[in-house]
């Protein structure tokens, strides 16, 4: 499993079949539920941009291990509508006015599970591999918005060589959508179709509506004023720097200037020229292997402290070692599904969190995990507060930056069987920027980073020794249970070890 653009899947060629979601208009009903902050934000920014709104999706790939039949797939699809009414919401303008009290450029409209129906449009021909990647990314990047439904599309490939299991590729906007939901999807919709397949019960539980958690997260933020707690930590946070994050929202950290290459020196790192993009740099490595993760796991758990301590550590001497100083500041995205009822429902459950890791006087990882691990609990309480409004409060309006996720995925259901079915979650391109962001997910495979970056000169060049440097930390500490702040003169690490990229 990785977390990667669609152009870094390998998909097959074959037959293309759209299935999309149709509704009557007069079906659409108002609901008064307001829209969750993340949602309002996005739907405002998507009427802002315009037209010009362009390749802005999350969505998920993998294989279903039956024939592909078209009457129960479309069960599938309807029953999916049905179990999450997120994909059955959208927004529609209204008037902002202090007499009735509307405070939202955008009110909300759902339709009944009943009223949704399945179009299916199946190609007469087979289409190559780039041909049937041209087709759905196109169709992703120019269909799906917050201000239109459907919110989620769905695209199937029934592959030329076999006939005996198809591929299901479907986008959505993330405001119906979070990577939990992608990866719920997977053993949801395999489920779905086997019971519609083979007629037997799906065994699926059932979960309440992200359109509640929505409402109730906006009366939850109603109460926060510039003296809420809440409020004044993030202030607190904001006004703190680092002496490569200089910046009230930490970007990434300024590096000192590289130093000429060791002689010998293996895989240098690649320098990326000035050529214009309208897109970010991406990028999808393996940090460890399965048995290079266990090791590393192992010398954080005998450090008293988890893996995630144990990355942000190597993050923090990565740091040290490219800016002079251990300090990094980021936000960390976390889920707030908080309750039972949210567990697996389709929707955008995301909190931000502040990390600001001071290692102090440590001069080793083994040193350095204690403190780190303090410092990445400092703040882990604000993650079911809104974000949006405490920026509203404080004043600051500039988005992350600097963003680092750390996820392990092995418990989760289904994820033994991922690797054979060419599981992926999947993000679209994104629009060139400033921003950083690292995924960090651990499965039962091994330890992968996915990144998105600037993708010219001199962002793009200094993610990349970032990255180099991080995944020596790594194997530094893999070999030997624990490694230096400083950069070692001599490596123990075997350069051969390193993970593959794609």
């Amino acid at each position: 499993m990785e977390y990667t653009e669609l152009a870094d899947y390998p998909l097959p060629a074959g037959t293309v079949t759209e299935w999309t979601p149709s509704a009557v208009d007069s079906d659409w009903t108002d609901d008064e539920r307001r829209l969750s902050y993340a949602h309002l934000e996005h739907a405002r920014r998507a009427l802002e941009v315009g037209d010009d709104w362009y390749s802005q999706w999350i969505g998920t790939a993998f294989r279903i291990a039956h024939r592909l039949d078209a009457d129960a797939l479309r069960t599938t699809l309807i029953r999916w509508f049905a179990r999450h009414e997120a994909f059955r919401s959208t927004v529609v303008p209204q008037p902002v006015s202090a007499e009735t009290g509307v405070e939202d450029e955008f009110g909300r409209r759902i339709i009944a599970a009943e009223s949704v129906s399945i179009s299916v449009a199946r190609d007469d021909h087979s289409s190559s591999s780039s041909a049937v990647y041209e087709r759905i990314n196109e169709l992703f990047n120019t269909t799906i918005t917050p201000l239109q439904w459907p919110h989620c599309r769905v695209l199937t490939v029934e592959p030329d060589d076999t006939s005996d299991s198809f591929l299901v590729i479907f986008g959505a906007d993330h405001t119906v959508m979070d990577a939990y939901t992608q990866v719920f999807a997977i053993k949801e919709l395999t489920k779905l179709y086997e019971s519609a397949l083979l007629g037997h019960d799906d065994a699926l539980a059932t979960f309440g509506s992200y359109l509640d958690f929505s409402h109730a997260e906006r009366a939850s933020g109603a109460r926060l004023d510039a003296e809420t707690v809440e409020v004044t930590r993030w202030a607190d946070f904001l006004r703190s720097h680092t002496p490569s994050q200089p910046d009230p929202m930490p970007a990434f950290p300024r590096p000192l200037p590289e130093p000429e290459p060791a002689t010998g020196h293996a895989d240098p790192i690649p320098h990326v020229g000035s050529v214009p993009s309208t897109f970010q740099g991406s990028l999808s490595t393996w940090l460890l292997d399965a048995e290079q993760t266990q090791r590393f796991h192992a010398t954080c758990k005998a450090l008293g402290a988890n893996m995630q301590a144990g990355i942000y550590t190597a993050l923090s001497i990565t740091t040290h070692r490219l800016s002079g100083s251990g300090e990094l500041r980021f936000i960390s995205p976390v889920h707030t599904r908080t309750e039972l009822q949210w567990g697996e429902a389709a929707g955008w459950f995301v909190g931000l969190i502040p990390v600001h890791l001071k290692p102090g006087p440590a001069s080793t990882f083994s040193e350095a995990i204690g403190p780190v691990a303090e410092c990445a609990r400092e703040y882990k309480d604000l993650g079911t507060v809104p974000f949006h409004p405490i920026a509203d409060l404080v004043g600051h309006q500039t988005p992350p930056q600097l963003v680092v996720s750390y996820i392990d995925l092995r418990a989760a259901e289904g994820a033994d069987q991922w690797e054979a079915i060419d599981a992926r979650v999947l993000r679209s391109a994104c629009a060139q920027s400033d921003e950083v962001y690292f995924w960090i997910n651990r499965f039962a495979t091994g330890t992968n980073l996915s990144t998105r970056f600037p993708s010219g000169h001199p962002g793009a060049n200094d993610v990349h020794r970032f990255l180099r440097t991080f995944t020596d930390v790594l194997l530094e500490v893999v070999e030997n249970s624990d490694t230096t702040y400083d950069t070692p003169s001599l490596s123990s690490v075997d350069v051969q070890s390193r993970g593959s990229t794609s």
